[in-house]
């Protein structure tokens, strides 16, 4: 059944839903998107209940494919979760409840934006560039990279489960070496991220603003280094772990707790849904936390935390009391051993 359904400046495959949902007997669907998709939510629902499922709007955040709303379904005795505007799972699986993660696809055109970051990275004298899209740009990725090539540009283009050239908030796998890089989605977060983990000049194209820039992260690593050396000095830790599907670390904050704990350091974990300043500040004051949930919480909004925070994979800088040799792509790794 080849039906897709517009919705705005977005396209998504409607009939190949419907043929999963009947396949997998579904009866109850609650519908979960971002809040930037939330609009279109209602217009699905709609259709669903049309086919004559019953159907139930996520009011949750969805801050991606680690973040599924399966208390909501428990809640309402609902059997499927239709999961909009994310690729996948990220992080642990649920098996308490079906999920189906449908892509949405953008439709809407921004050749003039990309043009201009292109000659702006030509004027910077890079000839060979990597390319990342979010998942809602993966069909546009073909005309990406043609004009790229057009240009006059060497392009590298990778994949992550399977999916050419996607990149998410938390894995930049795909993208491959080279002198620079262009990432094409919405807002800053995406070209942040891989600014991160590549340490390579990159650029970014929003479609929807119809803009470009070239994005600086010497702001976040100047934060970094601060928070870690002040966690140099900490005598007491507050381990942070989400209930999340996807982001629940358990067994890493046990972990990271008892290497603490034989340093010397007091540590306590505490576990938390929607992390905020307002339910961390509840415990008292800490010299220091250690976030074990999303990643990019550490990235992009540090100052949730009361103090200064840090990543797993940059307790080895704090236990080793040095700097030297830091590497920004141990803000995404969860290893934090040193070698003791």
């Amino acid at each position: 059944m080849e039906r897709s359904l517009a919705l705005n400046d977005y396209e998504i495959e409607f009939g190949k839903i419907l043929e999963w949902l009947k396949k997998n007997s579904a009866k109850k669907i609650l519908v979960q998107a971002p809040d930037g998709l939330k609009k279109i939510l209602r217009l699905i629902s709609e259709k669903l209940e049309e086919e004559g499922y019953e159907a139930y709007l996520s009011g949750s955040h969805a801050w991606g494919g680690c973040d599924i709303a399966v208390n909501e379904a428990r809640t309402m005795g609902i059997d499927t979760i239709l999961h909009v505007g994310h690729h996948g799972f990220v992080g642990a699986r649920t098996t308490e409840v079906r999920v189906l993660f449908v892509p949405v696809y953008y439709l809407g055109e921004f050749n003039d934006a990309l043009v201009n970051a292109l000659e702006d990275i030509k004027r910077n004298s890079f000839k060979k560039i990597t390319l990342g899209v979010t998942v809602e740009l993966h069909r546009r990725l073909h005309e990406i990279e043609n004009l790229a090539l057009k240009s006059g540009f060497h392009v590298e283009t990778g994949s992550l489960e399977n999916i050419t050239g996607l990149i998410i908030g938390c894995n930049y796998a795909s993208l491959r070496d080279a002198e620079a890089v262009l990432i094409v989605a919405g807002g800053r977060f995406h070209a942040i991220g891989a600014a991160l983990w590549m340490g390579r000049p990159v650029w970014r194209v929003d479609p929807y603003l119809k803009s470009y820039e070239k994005v600086d992260v010497r702001p976040i690593i100047s934060r970094r280094l601060r928070d870690i050396i002040s966690a140099m000095d900490a005598h007491s830790f507050l381990i942070v772990v989400s209930t999340k599907t996807g982001q629940a670390r358990p067994v890493l904050a046990q972990s990271i707790k008892k290497r603490l704990l034989r340093e010397n350091r007091k540590a306590d974990i505490v576990v938390i849904d929607e992390i905020s300043e307002d339910v961390l500040l509840n415990f008292g004051q800490y010299d220091a936390y250690v976030n074990t949930a999303c990643p990019r919480l550490t990235i992009d909004d540090p100052d949730i935390f009361p103090g200064p925070v840090i990543n797993p994979g940059e307790l080895k800088y704090v236990l080793g009391k040095k700097l030297e040799g830091y590497d920004s792509r141990d803000l995404f790794r969860f290893d934090f051993s040193i070698g003791a």
